[in-house]
């Protein structure tokens, strides 16, 4: 008989190193309404999860050149927007259209199969509440690199509706969404355009000021070196880094050489962990954090790293 079993609080508190009393009141009355039942694939359902891994990787639709990204998110964010003029403003119009749902979810080092397809979004919400709450409450600048869909702002804006966030991207629609924001919710939102390969110098951070990438990162490869040196010029007070981490995975265990062989397919951030290292040994930054909280997606999953330039 199949062993059902459910991500519970006190699994959030240990993945993200926080203490239980200190949970958001966003994340508590979002996970009452989200299913988070599920039972450890067994052998038939991993050999399932191996033979789609192996053909999506022989798919020549895998690999995607920069302009070709480009132009996938310049018309993937213009959905949003779009969604936003017809229907007003919501978490869920906010929402990626990558999102499509799935039978399989990487959790706490295994593969599972979760009653509810769409759990990995809904963690993922109830994940970012988590990270926001923690780490960037004490700034009143809030800047989020490769700000996409804006769902990161709206959720920002709403935690913290005295504070300036900032929407940067490389595409049109991004900055639009943020225009939008800020008009309709009147908070303190702006967007800008901003290419985190050749990062412009016109961009200044104000005093008081947090840097955060969510899933941003990944799209520049190895080409991550012009943005930390950015970063660490404009000298924010912290840098949150919610990213794929290729250095925090394990190449001996199965699930985590599937999500290496696809991220080098994609061309995926990679490298970049060791960047900092190196960084943090020419004392030109601190790493205040850097943990994995095995809270995964289909394929990959996100790590947390916490700096500040020096």
């Amino acid at each position: 008989m199949v062993e059902k079993r459910i991500i519970e609080r006190e699994d959030f508190s240990r993945m993200f190193k926080i203490h239980y009393d200190q949970l958001p009141e966003q994340f508590l009355s979002g996970i009452d309404r989200v299913n988070t039942s599920y039972h450890e694939a067994d052998k038939k359902e991993l050999a399932e999860y191996i033979l789609y891994i192996l053909k999506l990787l022989n798919t020549p639709e895998v690999a995607r050149s920069m302009e070709e990204n480009f132009q996938a998110w310049n018309k993937g964010w213009d959905e949003n927007l779009q969604s936003i003029l017809q229907s007003g403003i919501d978490l869920e119009i906010l929402k990626a259209k990558y999102f499509r749902g799935s039978q399989f979810f990487r959790y706490d080092n295994k593969l599972i199969i979760p009653e509810n397809n769409d759990i990995e979004y809904d963690l993922f919400v109830l994940s970012r509440y988590i990270i926001f709450s923690k780490y960037l409450c004490e700034y009143e600048n809030i800047y989020e690199f490769g700000c996409g869909s804006c769902q990161n702002l709206l959720m920002l804006s709403d935690m913290f509706p005295s504070k300036r966030l900032y929407g940067l991207d490389w595409v049109e629609p991004s900055v639009k969404i943020a225009q939008k924001l800020s008009e309709t919710l009147d908070r303190n939102i702006e967007g800008f355009i901003f290419d985190m390969l050749n990062p412009s110098p016109d961009i200044v951070l104000k005093p008081n000021s947090a840097v955060t990438t969510i899933h941003s990162l990944e799209q520049l490869g190895e080409k991550h070196d012009k943005l930390l040196s950015f970063i660490i010029a404009a000298k924010p007070d912290i840098v949150v880094n919610y990213e794929p981490i290729l250095e925090f995975y394990d190449e001996d265990n199965l699930l985590d050489y599937l999500a290496l062989l696809y991220s080098s397919k994609r061309n995926y951030l990679s490298g970049y962990m060791t960047a900092l290292r190196e960084l943090e040994k020419q004392n030109k930054i601190e790493i205040l954090q850097a943990y994995r909280p095995f809270l995964g997606g289909i394929i990959h999953e996100a790590s947390l790293i916490i700096w500040r330039p020096l």
